[in-house]
């Protein structure tokens, strides 16, 4: 079943536009952080109320998505889907690039990169950004672990890969519970916001995955069987019913405390409800239901793809909608208390982002883009024939 794994050729002139066209994004990342660094981040669209903007909701979609990226590994060396295997490599190596683009976006955004070691060097165990510190680079160094596993040691290919696996939980664990254990912003501090930000990352990265390795096989010209791609599929209409569910539960809590009705109503009718209806509901859960479960587009891989692709941009939705509509509402500094002051009080935030903004993101993208078309040329990521186990059969489609 596994056929031999080989590196691509990347030679044809695609493959160096696809370079350029990265590498001009990381230029151009780079050109914003310098402009960020000069000019200080009054030249951004970030305020004292709005302190995480665009740059955030791209580092923290493509930290989301680096654990969802393991999918395809995870269920090949945890739960034995073996028609997975041959993806394992592809898919540790896709959760190092988008964790490192992510990462990159964090610390330049920061304006002085080197302020990023004083977390490292003065520990605060009761804020999640330390424990995040511990969690990135260690899932960091397991996907690396897994990965070299995968090409020796393969004895210790099943314990690695399983660490791995229990670690990324955690791991968006505590990157949804940045916003999850926070009490001080009303649209925060919920329960289901941790499990909700796992739910999404399932999706967002088995989306992105299923997206890239049909795109690399393609552009390389390698067989893929259909059947592998709708696998992929079926799971991800899993994890999609999953994330519906999680966002009707949240809700249903928030509203059943009267407490909550006058933020909920703010979120579900206030200037940012937009994203969450059309991005979150729209994008990232009723129109990939509505493609997979037609039967002429979702037996499909061009239709797969489609769904996929709405899959990512409703994960971004979801982060974005996160950050910006919960920092927007009228923050209440002493709750409990009533005190007053002439600087914003009962004002909902307002922003806009600025170019440097979006560049600075999309120089994080530009920056997992190029780990990955290197990566697959110069190392042995994909099987130069993508099969199915002899005798496997899809279970059941849509």
């Amino acid at each position: 079943m596994l056929s031999e794994f080989s590196a691509i050729e990347g030679r044809s002139p695609g493959y160096w536009k696809l370079v350029a066209g990265l590498g001009g994004l990381v230029l151009m990342g780079a050109g914003s952080f310098l402009y960020v660094e000069h000019y200080g981040h009054a030249v951004t669209g970030m305020n004292n109320q709005i302190v995480w903007g665009l740059p955030h909701v791209f580092a923290i979609s493509l930290l989301v998505m680096a654990s969802g990226a393991l999918n395809m590994g995870s269920m090949s060396t945890v739960f034995a889907v073996k028609q997975f295997e041959p993806f394992g490599r592809f898919s540790a190596f896709l959760s190092i690039a988008l964790l490192i683009g992510g990462l990159a976006v964090l610390m330049l955004d920061l304006g002085r990169p080197d302020a990023m070691l004083l977390p490292m060097v003065y520990m605060n165990f009761r804020s999640m950004f330390t424990w995040n510190v511990f969690l990135y680079t260690g899932f960091m160094a397991l996907c690396l672990l897994y990965l070299w596993t995968m090409f020796e040691y393969k004895q210790y290919k099943k314990f690695v890969g399983t660490a791995a696996f229990g670690w990324r939980l955690v791991l968006t664990t505590g990157t949804g519970s940045i916003f999850g254990v926070i009490q001080g912003r009303e649209v925060f501090g919920s329960a289901i916001t941790a499990p909700t930000f796992v739910a999404v990352s399932l999706t967002s990265g088995t989306a992105l995955g299923i997206l890239l390795l049909v795109y690399t096989y393609r552009m390389t010209r390698r067989e893929l069987d259909d059947r592998l791609v709708f696998g992929m599929r079926n799971a991800m209409i899993f994890f999609l019913v999953l994330v519906a569910y999680l966002l009707v539960v949240e809700k249903f809590t928030r509203f059943y405390d009267p407490a909550s009705y006058a933020v909920e109503t703010w979120i579900l009718t206030g200037p940012w409800a937009w994203l969450y209806w059309l991005g979150v509901w729209g994008a990232g859960v009723l129109i990939p239901f509505g493609l997979l479960f037609n039967r002429n587009i979702g037996n499909t891989v061009s239709g797969v793809m489609m769904a996929s692709g709405y899959v990512v941009v409703g994960a971004f939705c979801f982060v974005a909608h996160t950050l910006l509509a919960g920092q927007s509402y009228p923050f209440d500094l002493f709750p409990g208390y009533t005190i007053t002051s002439a600087f914003q009080d009962g004002v909902a935030g307002s922003y806009m982002p600025t170019l440097s903004e979006l560049l600075l993101g999309l120089g994080g993208v530009g920056i997992s883009g190029l780990i990955y078309v290197f990566g697959i040329r110069f190392f042995r990521m994909l099987p130069q024939k993508g099969e199915v186990p002899q005798g496997w059969e899809l279970p059941w489609n849509p």
